[in-house]
């Protein structure tokens, strides 16, 4: 008998057969993943390698669009965080266009990593007639592990005069860290699929070993405890490697 794939486990194949998951061994002595806030961890996602498999990245873009006119109807301007989140962010800007019938603004966030300076932080937001002043911004990244891109880059619109009031992204680790930082910064988190869901659809296709899947949800049930076990500290550089 045929058995229909529920769209979130379809979308999830997409991803893990592209290979866009990466598990290491750390216990065993593989280098553990260095993240963009500067936290480490077991495994990484690379979403934003997807940018080359053009039927993918569509796919899971238009998914996300529509869950963004749901569940953000009152946005104004799609804001793509650099540099994973700016190819998603635009085409989220074409299909949400069409999907809510009017002109939905695209612009960039540079620098997120962190705070200060005096740099255009918002590509494309100055002297642009199709956005008003206070306007509403949701801030897209390819993923959202620890939050701290994500939390920048609301900082920076909001400093710079806009609302933010949502983010969004095409995987969100469901870290606890994550869910407190955007908690303490009132934003609301609008994703495609979760790392917890894409594990059980791992272990269910087995696309990965039964260890590799649990080394990773040990991590997400507390990230800094699974770094302090391992001797491993935050450090004030992070970027994905």
């Amino acid at each position: 008998m045929n058995t229909k794939i529920p769209l979130s486990e379809k979308l999830a194949l997409e991803i893990l057969n592209a290979k866009a998951v990466d598990i290491r061994d750390i216990d065993n002595g593989e280098k553990p993943f260095l993240y963009a806030s500067g936290n480490w961890g077991p495994g990484y996602v690379s979403v934003k390698n997807l940018v080359g498999r053009n039927a993918i990245i569509k796919l899971l873009a238009q998914n996300l669009a529509i869950k963004i006119s749901k569940e953000a109807p009152n946005l104004d301007i799609i804001a793509g965080n650099v540099t994973g989140g700016v190819i998603p962010a635009w085409i989220l800007s074409e299909y949400l266009g069409s999907i809510m019938g009017r002109t939905v603004p695209f612009v960039y966030i540079r620098e997120t990593r962190k705070k200060g300076g005096q740099k255009e932080l918002i590509t494309g937001i100055k002297d642009n007639p199709e956005i008003s002043p206070g306007a509403n911004g949701v801030v897209v990244e390819e993923l959202v592990n620890f939050a701290q891109t994500t939390c920048n880059g609301a900082e920076a619109l909001r400093e710079a005069g806009y609302e933010v009031t949502n983010a969004a992204c095409i995987l969100f680790y469901n870290n606890p860290e994550a869910i407190k930082s955007l908690a303490k910064e009132k934003i609301e988190m609008v994703y495609l699929i979760t790392l917890p869901q894409l594990l059980e659809v791992a272990e269910k296709h087995k696309t990965h070993s039964a260890k590799a899947i649990n080394s990773y949800r040990d991590f997400l049930k507390d990230p800094l405890g699974w770094q302090a076990k391992r001797g491993l500290e935050p450090v004030k550089e992070g970027g994905t490697k």
